[in-house]
């Protein structure tokens, strides 16, 4: 991999990168949060669906949570099986439950997207810093990244929502990012997610917003079952997930980080033009595959 005029990009352009985990840089698909959120609620008696574990994807776990708890049909469900209402007591009461079995799941979902590895050497070799900030807290995450490290994905510093307070949609992961890794001002900073929530971070803090949709939870399938869906559900599946993510008006959207470094050479030129990120941004230039055309 290679860019024109590299030291030019380097000193003028994007400084750092911040990369979402599950969907983003491991675990294709977003398909271990979800097994723990359905695991979760299937040892009290609920069945939650797949579909309903993920709309939340990308929140602090407690949030993530507690937006479940309070879903109509959720709770409905959860007062047939216990007899009881959904309860701040009761949130304190899966978030403890939840941590160990979270961090337990995460052991069967750490494989890196294909990609990210050689994405990774490029960015280190751009003199460009990178961050990872998540929904899980940091007790969930030890043996996941002790597995991400050995496979070659090795950010300047990690980020979870307990480090500093609040998760997203709130900026202050981004913030202390930027802090631990000496790198200012944001407007040389790129969010990259898979989720709404991601998006929403991104904006919060004044960075560049781009979205992975075919490897992130908006598909949420593997590779491989990715693959294996009939052509035309394959296609409609992944462009819904396109449309829902251009909604919230991320400046790019990508299939995957190993699509990222053209984007990061355009941005990296508008910023030593002078552009700024702007969260309103409904028409900017949208990088997707050749086949794959996308309109906002």
């Amino acid at each position: 991999m290679s860019t024109p005029n590299l030291t030019a990009l380097t000193a003028n352009g994007v400084r750092a990168v911040v990369f979402d985990i599950s969907g983003t840089v491991l675990d294709y698909g977003c398909r271990g949060p979800v097994a723990a959120f359905v695991e979760l609620f299937a040892r009290h008696g609920v069945t939650v669906s797949a579909a309903e574990a993920r709309r939340p994807m990308g929140t602090h776990k407690r949030d993530h949570i507690w937006t479940l708890l309070s879903d109509p049909a959720v709770a409905a469900r959860w007062e047939a099986a216990s007899g009881c209402r959904p309860t701040l007591a009761l949130l304190d009461e899966l978030c403890a439950e939840f941590a160990p079995l979270q961090a337990e799941v995460l052991k069967d979902y750490c494989d890196l997207i294909p990609g990210v590895p050689e994405l990774v050497a490029e960015l280190r070799r751009r003199r460009i810093k990178i961050a990872s900030t998540t929904g899980f807290e940091s007790g969930m995450i030890a043996d996941l990244i002790a597995s991400a490290t050995r496979d070659g994905y090795i950010p300047n510093v990690w980020v979870c929502p307990d480090r500093v307070g609040k998760g997203r949609p709130a900026p202050w992961m981004i913030y202390y990012a930027a802090r631990e890794m000496g790198v200012y001002p944001l407007r040389t900073f790129v969010k990259v997610g898979d989720t709404p929530a991601d998006v929403a971070e991104g904006h919060a803090a004044g960075v560049w917003v781009v979205s992975v949709v075919r490897s992130g939870n908006e598909v949420g399938y593997s590779e491989a079952e990715l693959a294996d869906l009939p052509v035309a559900e394959r296609e409609a599946v992944i462009a819904a997930a396109y449309e829902k993510l251009a909604a919230c008006n991320p400046h790019y959207l990508i299939d995957s980080v190993a699509d990222l470094l053209p984007v990061l050479d355009e941005i990296s030129e508008r910023i030593a033009c002078g552009e700024m990120p702007s969260p309103a941004e409904a028409t900017v230039p949208i990088l997707a595959l050749a086949q794959r055309p996308v309109a906002i």
